[in-house]
């Protein structure tokens, strides 16, 4: 399992998706696809969908749409720091701080 901190970022914040940065994207489905996300540790899991078309370098961005907004806008603020423990390349979880 791998962990980054992720600032999150306006857009983020706003639309409900995250950039994976190159130093983690080996840790995201190589494909696109679905992926399920977990938001909080203890939390539900919704689906996401992972896109390698949006980023210019082909690196994953995460596309978790209304729930993963509404869980980034009910528990952080943009530029907060966002925990994603990429437990497989089909299972992200997601933790404040």
């Amino acid at each position: 399992m791998a962990v980054l901190k992720l600032t999150l970022q306006r857009t983020y914040h706003k639309m409900g998706f995250f950039n994976v940065p190159v130093s983690h994207d080996k840790y995201v489905r190589p494909t696109e696809g679905q992926v399920r996300v977990r938001l909080g540790r203890e939390g539900e899991e919704t689906e996401g969908r992972v896109d390698r078309h949006a980023n210019r370098n082909g690196t994953a961005r995460v596309m978790g749409g209304v729930p993963l907004r509404g869980w980034f806008q009910a528990t952080c603020k943009p530029m907060d720091a966002v925990t994603v423990e990429f437990v497989s390349i089909e299972l992200i979880v997601l933790a404040v701080g």
